[in-house]
């Protein structure tokens, strides 16, 4: 059964998601995982960062995973792909400020949870997980990301 308020389904009994991708909006993200505590309301300002800069530069996907998508009362951290749109070298070089933005997390690896893939396939033949924890990503859905 899912959530009165929200797409994605509840955690099962071990605090994880069901397996497989729960798509959701920015706001269902944010009222989900983002207001419970200090710590989750810290960890959402920055998936709202994330997902600003993904819709700047037309990223395709932006997928959340970690502790922030589970039960846990304070998630240690929140884990993020996002899939580069074809023309991310080009913004970069254009001096679009999203983009180097984007690039200067990716490469200094501040915050450590950013990566990027370029596209999706790649990105989901590397997100298997060496621990026990289930990896259920959450795209957040492009159609909030008007341009």
């Amino acid at each position: 059964m899912n959530s009165p308020f929200t797409g994605i389904p509840d955690f099962r009994p071990d605090g994880y998601l069901p397996e497989g991708m729960h798509p959701a909006s920015e706001a269902e993200v944010t009222f989900r995982f983002g207001t419970a505590n200090r710590q989750r309301r810290r960890l959402v300002l920055r998936v709202r960062r994330w997902v600003e800069l993904a819709h700047r530069i037309d990223a395709p996907r932006l997928f959340i995973d970690g502790s922030f998508v589970t039960a846990k009362a304070e998630p240690n951290d929140v884990d993020a792909v996002v899939l580069l749109p074809s023309d991310f070298e080009e913004r970069i070089i254009a001096n679009s400020d999203a983009a180097i933005e984007l690039e200067e997390m990716l490469l200094t690896r501040r915050p450590e949870e950013i990566f990027a893939q370029e596209d999706e396939t790649d990105w989901n033949e590397g997100r298997s997980n060496s621990s026990a924890e289930p990896v259920n990503p959450i795209p957040v859905e492009k159609v909030l990301w008007r341009r």
